[in-house]
């Protein structure tokens, strides 16, 4: 209940709420909308990184040449959200601004397509501005520090871990996908770098959100490959060819995805941290 959830973000840090059983049953029931904003901006480790008056100065440095991306960018990341459809409304400021201050907190990656998906998520969750900003920071650093670089070289490792891991639990899918000429990075990319806000209906993307959260990238294979088992049997009966493939992998029926049906499929998928590891490794080498 939202009670206990107010309580446990109030009297623990997020490394002891990682190690209870009992708040990830919570975590894989949905965290409640109204302590959502509260929950990632822990859980994301962005109470450790905020610096009082950081976020300020930040803003109000001197303009950087990415800061033309971020502009074109900005009025895209959230089309058909209310908050952010007014070019000149609080949402896109806000974005904007955040986009900016990031650019300038870590020159090494600058922006990149995106992150303002990650951003608009924790706006709509609730977070102010400010802790927005942070969450961002947090995410990208303690979660997946590499797939905003400029080679997308994190991005890439996930995506070839992800076929990887799909040849072993589904070698006839697998097989069906590269006989096609159909490479993960091709519809695997989109879901992990927005962190699946761009391919799965609303309520599913917090589901997967407030898991991603509590126990990191794992998860994100997990649901990708709870994606494939569910999708499995209609893309090898009805998809012959790379252009069914990916029109389907890359808009999938809402009506195939919704949360509940996601969470469960995900929750069946059994990997082992070490062996993710190990295949990391594997392709980065």
């Amino acid at each position: 209940s939202e009670g206990k959830w107010t309580a446990l973000l109030q009297s623990f840090d997020a490394a002891t709420l990682r190690g209870s059983r009992k708040v990830k049953r919570f975590v894989q029931a949905g965290v409640p909308q109204n302590v959502r904003a509260r929950y990632y901006y822990v859980l994301s480790g962005a109470t450790k990184l905020a610096r009082s008056g950081e976020y300020a100065r930040l803003i109000g440095l001197d303009a950087l040449p990415i800061y033309d991306v971020i502009e074109r960018d900005v009025a895209r990341c959230y089309p058909d959200h209310v908050m952010f459809a007014d070019c000149d409304g609080i949402g896109q400021r806000q974005l904007r601004r955040i986009l900016r201050a990031y650019a300038q907190y870590n020159r090494a990656i600058g922006y990149c397509q995106g992150m303002g998906r990650l951003v608009g998520l924790f706006l709509i969750s609730g977070l102010n501005e400010e802790q927005a900003f942070w969450t961002l920071a947090a995410t990208i650093s303690n979660f997946i520090p590499r797939y905003y670089e400029s080679d997308l070289a994190g991005l890439r490792e996930h995506t070839a871990v992800f076929e990887v891991l799909l040849h072993e639990r589904n070698p006839r899918l697998a097989g069906h996908l590269a006989e096609q000429g159909c490479d993960a990075l091709m519809y695997a990319t989109p879901w992990f770098m927005t962190i699946f806000t761009l391919s799965l209906p609303w309520p599913a993307a917090l589901r997967v959100w407030d898991w991603f959260m509590f126990r990191g990238t794992k998860v994100l294979f997990r649901v990708a490959l709870g994606i494939a088992d569910m999708a499995s049997s209609y893309l090898l009966d009805a998809c012959p060819t790379i252009a069914e493939l990916l029109g389907f992998l890359l808009h999938i029926p809402p009506s195939l995805v919704d949360a509940d049906t996601v969470i469960a499929a995900a929750a069946r998928v059994k990997i082992s941290e070490r062996h993710v590891d190990r295949l990391i490794q594997r392709v980065a080498t």
